[in-house]
C-alpha cells in the first residue's frame, strides 16, 4: 500500500483548504484530473472512467444541462438506480452551478409528487421506466420543464407540457463552448430530501464545502491511501454512496467501484472481481453477510477497512474474524454530514466514536445544560467551520429554526458520553424510524393508513429487526363495528407509499393511547411491541419493488 495522499489538516489547522482545490466539487474533480489524468477514477462493471475522461464528460454534462435553459441554482433532479449517468449528472450539475435533487426509486403517487415539486426540479434526469411514475401524476409539477432520458428504451408516456430530450443529444449539445458560470464553495450544490416527525419530508440545502469537508474526513479517518478502491452498492441517492465512497474516493484520488445493488449471493465475488479495499455498509448489510454459508474464500479478498452504522458487538466481532476486515462506525445526519467516528486505533466498540476536527458536540440535558459523563440527554452539534452543515430546509426557515436553540443545532437523538470523550447512542427523541438504511417519516405512514376506509385513528412506531434498525408496526383504530382486512390495508399501503415504509406488522385496537392534550402515546405502543401482530411476512406479502 502507498502512502496516504490524504492530506493532515488537522497539522496544518483547519482554515487550510488547499487540499479542496477551489472548495467546490467541480474543482475537486478537475484537480485530480489534472493530477492523475490516466488513473481510473470509475468502475462500473465493465465500464472504466479514468479521472481525465470522467473530468471531460462532466463538462460536456454540465454544458448540455445549461443548454436547457437551467440557470445556475435550478433544480435538477435525478431519479435513477445506480449507474454512471448518476455521477455524471450529479458532477454535471455540480459544476454547472445547479443544485441537485436526489430522489429515491422507491418514490411515486405523492411521494414523488412532493419531491419533484418542493424543490422546484426544473429539469429531470431518469430512464423510460421510472418516468411512467411521473406521467401517473394528477399533476405535473409546474416548474417541470425538461426530462433527460437515459438508455435506449423509449417512454410509453410522456408527461404534457415537458420537453424530453435523450442523454446522447444532450451531450452533444453541451460539446459546444457554452461558457461554465462561477460557482463558490458556499453555493448550494444539493437539497437532500430528509424524513420528519410532524410532516412532509424536507429539502436540506448543502454547499460545495461541506459535500468537500465531509468527503475529507472521512477520508482522513479512514486513512485512505491513493491507490485503493473503494466500493459501494448503496444507492447513489443517498449520502452513504455520494459523499462516503464517491466524494471520499476523489478526494484521496482513490478509484470508486460502483455497483448496482446489493447481492448477499454476489457481494464478495464482486469485491474479489474489482480488487475492492474499502466498502460501506448499512447496519442490516452485515448480519445479512453473516448468515451467508462459510466458505473457505471469506478471507480470499483485498478489503481491509468496512465504514458503516454503529453495529452491536454481536456482530462486528464475528464479521471481523470472518472475513478479516475492519469495521469503522461513525455516526451523521443528513443536515449536518459525519460528525463521529470510532477511530482505527483506540476505538471503543459499541460507542460512535469521538466527533471529528470541524465538529463540537455535546451532551444536553432538558435545561439545556451540558450533561455530565454517562448522562443521557440531546446529542448538540456546532460546526467549528463556515459551510459545513447545511444552510436551513428549503423554503421552510420556521422548520429550520426549530432545529436550534441557545446556538446548538439539536439532532433529535439522545446519548451520553464516556469520560474519554467517546459518544454513545441510546434511542431516537423523535418519531422518525429507520428502516434497512431509510429515514421514515411516522407522520407520512400515518397519513396514508388514514386514508384507508374505516380507519379513524393510527400510529407507525419502529419494532426491533433481527437485521438491526426497525420495522415498521402500524396500530389502527377502525370505527366502531367495522371490520378490517389486514391483507387489503396492507395492499393499500403498498400502492400507496414506497416499499421500505410499508408496515411488515399490523394491529388493531379499539383506542390508540393518548395524552390529556390528544397525543399519541408512542412509547406505549414500543413497550407493547409486536405481540399479537398480524405479520404481512408470514402470511407471504412483500411489498412491491421497482427494478
Amino acid at each position: 500500500m502507498t502512502a496516504t495522499v490524504v492530506p493532515d489538516h488537522r497539522a496544518r489547522g483547519l482554515e487550510d483548504f488547499s487540499d479542496l482545490a477551489d472548495g467546490t466539487v467541480g474543482g475537486l474533480l478537475a484537480a485530480r484530473a489534472a493530477a492523475h489524468p490516466d488513473k481510473p477514477a470509475l468502475v462500473f462493471e465493465d465500464t472504466v472512467l479514468t479521472y481525465s475522461a470522467l473530468d471531460r464528460s462532466v463538462t460536456d454534462m454540465a454544458r448540455g444541462l445549461l443548454s436547457t435553459g437551467a440557470a445556475p441554482g435550478s433544480s435538477v433532479g435525478i431519479f435513477l438506480p445506480n449507474r454512471p449517468e448518476y455521477l455524471l449528472a450529479w458532477l454535471g450539475a455540480a459544476r454547472a452551478g445547479l443544485v441537485e435533487v436526489p430522489i429515491n426509486i422507491a418514490y411515486k403517487g405523492p411521494f414523488l409528487d412532493h419531491a419533484l415539486g418542493s424543490t422546484g426540479v426544473r429539469v429531470l434526469v431518469t430512464d423510460a421506466a421510472l418516468l411512467e411514475l411521473v406521467a401517473d401524476l394528477p399533476d405535473i409539477p409546474p416548474t417541470l420543464e425538461t426530462v433527460v432520458l437515459v438508455g435506449p428504451d423509449r417512454p410509453g408516456r410522456v408527461p404534457p407540457g415537458v420537453m424530453v430530450r435523450t442523454w446522447s443529444d444532450l451531450l452533444a449539445a453541451g460539446g459546444t463552448a457554452t461558457e461554465l458560470p462561477h460557482v463558490a464553495p458556499c453555493d448550494p450544490v444539493a437539497i437532500m430530501l430528509t424524513s420528519g416527525t410532524t410532516g412532509r419530508s424536507k429539502g436540506v440545502v448543502q454547499s460545495h464545502m461541506m459535500h468537500l469537508v465531509a468527503g475529507r474526513e472521512c477520508a482522513t479517518q479512514m486513512a485512505t491511501a491513493a491507490d485503493e478502491r473503494l466500493y459501494t452498492c448503496l444507492p447513489l441517492f443517498h449520502g452513504a454512496a455520494q459523499i462516503n465512497i464517491t466524494l471520499h474516493g476523489f478526494y484521496a484520488g482513490a478509484t470508486v467501484v460502483l455497483g448496482r445493488r446489493f447481492s448477499a449471493s454476489r457481494f464478495w465475488d464482486e469485491l474479489r472481481t474489482h480488487r475492492v479495499t474499502q466498502f460501506n455498509a448499512l447496519g442490516s448489510m452485515l448480519p445479512v453477510l453473516l448468515a451467508q454459508p462459510p466458505s473457505d474464500r471469506d478471507r480470499d479478498h483485498q478489503v481491509t477497512k468496512v465504514f458503516a452504522a454503529p453495529a452491536p458487538p454481536q456482530v462486528l466481532y464475528p464479521f471481523e474474524e470472518r472475513y478479516g476486515v475492519q469495521i469503522v462506525e461513525g455516526y451523521g445526519l443528513t443536515e449536518i454530514k459525519n460528525v463521529l467516528y470510532n477511530p482505527l486505533s483506540a476505538r471503543k466498540v459499541g460507542s460512535l466514536g469521538l466527533p471529528t476536527e470541524s465538529s463540537v458536540l455535546e451532551i444536553h440535558d432538558e435545561s439545556g445544560m451540558r450533561a455530565a459523563p454517562g448522562q443521557a440527554g440531546e446529542i448538540v452539534y456546532r460546526p467549528r467551520l463556515a459551510d459545513i452543515m447545511f444552510s436551513g430546509y428549503h423554503r421552510d426557515p420556521e422548520a429550520t429554526l426549530a432545529t436550534m436553540k441557545d446556538l446548538w443545532w439539536h439532532t433529535g437523538d439522545l446519548g451520553y458520553t464516556d469520560e474519554d470523550g467517546y459518544f454513545y447512542f441510546v434511542d431516537r427523541k423523535k418519531d422518525a424510524l429507520r428502516r434497512r438504511g431509510e429515514n421514515i417519516s411516522s407522520h407520512e405512514v400515518e397519513s396514508v393508513l388514514l386514508a384507508y376506509p374505516g380507519i379513524v385513528a393510527a400510529a407507525a412506531v419502529g419494532t426491533p429487526s433481527p437485521l438491526g434498525e426497525d420495522e415498521v408496526l402500524a396500530v389502527v383504530q377502525p370505527e366502531a363495528g367495522h371490520e378490517l382486512e389486514l391483507a387489503e390495508l396492507f395492499a393499500h399501503c403498498d400502492r400507496s407509499m414506497p416499499h421500505f415504509m410499508v408496515p411488515r406488522y399490523y394491529r388493531i385496537v379499539d383506542q390508540l393511547p393518548v395524552t390529556p392534550n390528544g397525543k399519541v402515546r408512542k412509547h406505549q405502543l414500543r413497550d407493547q411491541g409486536r405481540t399479537d401482530a398480524w405479520d404481512a411476512l408470514s402470511a407471504g406479502l412483500r411489498p412491491t419493488r421497482h427494478t
